[in-house]
């Protein structure tokens, strides 16, 4: 069984815990140790966006508010960085160096150079760094995924998906809403969606952007990304203050509609066959993607699935979106 590591304790990192928790009874990977600079990150429940199976039974693992302790002390395989988006550079650059696996939280960095720095990093390392773009790892999308590949209902003719959130004011010193740390929701939230779309149709020729500024910096987002023959949209946002965190995805096929709401994915089929919801099993998609990187960091599987390089192009394709956004909408070529 290998032994992993957490850097960064807030809310992403306990549905990270929850995944680890699953896994080491599965007697594939356990979770020995977790760092954060702040002790009271490891007492009681962090406030998050999203629904998990997260819990706050008694904790087996060692925690440490020192990196360079913990890492003297554990035998560790790989860590798992969950620590604010500004600081992703400088801390997957600082543990690849150092030999150690990578996983870390999407985005995957703020900016396109960083992301350059971090993959050569993987690259002088020769250890692996793959990007927690979970949607790639959730069953509901998985599926979506092989409806696309397989053509099981023909080809695709359009897509939307929609993201949508409370602003992000649960982070650690409020750090979601200070642009220069977080990107805003068009990077934040907004790019789960436009790497999802980039991972099931390839990548877009342009974009065209459109944003409001409430919260933040691109709170509401609104994005066209254009291919031949395939209308493709997206939108994401993190302004209401009232509204639960909801994510929604249609798709329509040449002989089907299959959509994803309220937690449910159902088939439209276009013929005169009842609407169905294909049954989806496995684990959620933190799970899954913890499992993937430990099948990676084995020796059992090589990542194709989800390579560090194309998170960073999702960050390209974010800043061309950004560009667009500045200019009123105006297409960006990619």
């Amino acid at each position: 069984m290998l032994n992993a590591a957490l850097i960064g304790f807030g809310g992403i990192a306990r549905a990270h815990e929850n995944g680890y928790r699953i896994l080491e009874k599965e007697g594939k990977v356990r979770l020995v140790a977790a760092c954060d600079i702040r002790k009271e990150a490891f007492d009681g429940t962090a406030e998050i966006n999203l629904k998990t199976n997260m819990t706050d039974a008694v904790r087996t693992f060692r925690c440490y508010t020192e990196l360079d302790r913990m890492l003297a002390e554990e035998t560790i395989d790989f860590v798992d960085i969950c620590v604010p988006s500004y600081l992703h550079k400088e801390v997957v650059v600082r543990l690849l160096d150092r030999g150690y696996p990578v996983l870390c939280e999407k985005p995957m960095a703020l900016n396109s150079g960083d992301c350059a720095e971090m993959l050569a990093a993987e690259k002088r390392s020769g250890k692996p760094l793959m990007i927690a773009q979970v949607l790639r790892f959730f069953p509901e999308y998985e599926y979506l995924r092989s409806c696309v590949t397989d053509c099981r209902f023909g080809r695709p003719l359009a897509a939307s998906f929609g993201r949508f959130s409370t602003p992000a004011t649960w982070g650690w010193e409020n750090w979601f809403m200070d642009y220069g740390k977080s990107g805003g929701c068009i990077t934040d939230l907004h790019v789960h969606d436009i790497d999802m779309a980039r991972y099931l149709f390839g990548e877009p020729q342009s974009v065209s952007c459109r944003a409001v500024n409430t919260n933040c910096r691109y709170d509401i987002v609104q994005t066209v990304l254009n291919y031949d023959g395939l209308l493709v949209t997206a939108q994401g946002a993190w302004s209401s203050k009232q509204m639960k965190f909801s994510s929604a995805y249609r798709v329509d096929f040449e002989k089907a509609s299959v959509v994803f709401e309220d937690g449910k994915v159902t088939v439209y089929p276009d013929d005169d066959t009842a609407p169905y919801s294909p049954k989806l099993e496995g684990w959620d998609g933190y799970t899954n993607e913890i499992a993937f990187f430990s099948d990676v960091v084995s020796g059992k599987v090589v990542n194709e699935k989800n390579p560090a390089a194309s998170a960073a192009q999702t960050i390209r394709v974010i800043e061309a979106m950004k560009a667009s956004a500045d200019a009123l909408g105006q297409p960006r070529q990619l």
